[in-house]
């Protein structure tokens, strides 16, 4: 086992805050995780991954340079899914990943379960992709690289049902064209320690990021998030929405970097996060970041953290509702909100039914 650093923050703050970046224990091998793909859709084209080619091998990663040089040395293998240029595909690609499972070859000091995607999409051309993570005993991480041309859009679905005592990375990094974007939405409602990242390279005019987060960490489970997107082209847009919820012990940072580079004029960045601290116990640290360059820009950051305030509690406990479970109803309320706003009707039913 070695250690290694991940979820820089791009401008370091005070060391005794202890929030610059993350460490977590990873292992000196690695597996490809298991995965089922319930279908690839006409219209996306199906094929191994090659971080080495121009246009991924240069993308940057939301978990930093680190953990490129893992997964570079893992070579592990993974799937690439391409879609041409004017192709709007309908039906989603559903993936679920399964890293306790055994996948071919698996060796008894293999520790570690890596899975690689790419996603290229031509210009004009949309896709939506749901990626469910289960599993995960030991230590698992996902490396996904994105590149969307002039007018293409992607919708990325991520939901982490992981087990207790995973140790879980996932990263994403992408390149975004004119009128191009990103889609993302994660939800965290499994176990575990879990480190979410992405960074996004807005380079061509009204390029745009949108970003809806929603999770429930428990136990004495950590939950650490570092989001940056990169204003480059003209009048670009980042929306970052985190809305959580701490119970137990368990604790959650997260840091969102808005950077609007010169000549980005006109851009707009907004980042929000809404935590509710559900006992005592819990630790939560808030980091946003507005780097800037450019002057004609609009960049906005906020933050509500607390707990149900009391008048809540009284006008639910008014109708009949005990205070125990006014506790659950508050907590899946968060959840239920982002999955809410899932593109795809099957995944977005499943997740509101539990």
């Amino acid at each position: 086992m070695s250690e290694m650093i991940i979820n820089k923050l791009p401008v370091p703050t005070w060391t005794w805050l202890k929030v610059n970046e993350h460490t977590v224990a990873v292992p000196d091998r690695f597996e490809r995780a298991a995965c089922d793909i319930e279908n690839v859709p006409e219209g996306v084209a199906k094929g191994a991954v090659d971080f080495t080619s121009i246009c991924l091998g240069d993308v940057e990663l939301g978990a930093g340079e680190e953990f490129r040089r893992l997964s570079h040395a893992a070579k592990t293998g993974g799937d690439s899914y391409t879609v041409s240029a004017g192709v709007k595909v309908q039906e989603p690609i559903r993936i679920v990943y399964d890293y306790g499972k055994e996948s071919a070859g698996d060796q008894a000091d293999v520790t570690g379960k890596l899975s690689r995607t790419s996603i290229v999409l031509g210009e004009g051309a949309e896709l939506t992709v749901v990626m469910t993570f289960k599993g995960c005993p030991s230590f698992g991480a996902n490396d996904i690289r994105i590149k969307v041309a002039k007018n293409a859009r992607l919708n990325l679905i991520e939901i982490f049902q992981l087990d207790a005592d995973s140790n879980f990375v996932d990263s994403i990094g992408g390149k975004y064209q004119e009128k191009g974007g990103l889609k993302l939405i994660q939800i965290k409602s499994g176990a575990g320690d879990t480190s979410l990242s992405c960074s996004a390279e807005l380079l061509g005019y009204k390029s745009y990021l949108d970003i809806d987060t929603g999770y429930l960490v428990t136990g004495e489970d950590n939950l650490d998030i570092n989001y940056v997107a990169r204003h480059t082209g003209r009048n670009t847009d980042s929306k970052i929405n985190v809305s959580g919820v701490l119970r137990d012990k368990a604790s959650k940072t997260f840091r969102g970097t808005i950077d609007f580079i010169k000549g980005c004029k006109d851009a707009i960045g907004d980042e929000r996060e809404d935590v509710l601290l559900m006992d005592e116990g819990v630790r939560n640290s808030t980091v946003p970041l507005i780097l800037c360059a450019e002057e004609d820009v609009e960049g906005a950051h906020g933050a509500s953290i607390g707990k149900i305030s009391d008048d809540i509690i009284l006008y639910l406990e008014s109708r009949g509702i005990p205070e125990n479970e006014i506790n659950e109803l508050m907590a899946k309320s968060r959840i239920d909100a982002v999955a809410g706003r899932i593109p795809d009707e099957k995944t977005r039913e499943l997740l509101l039914a539990e």
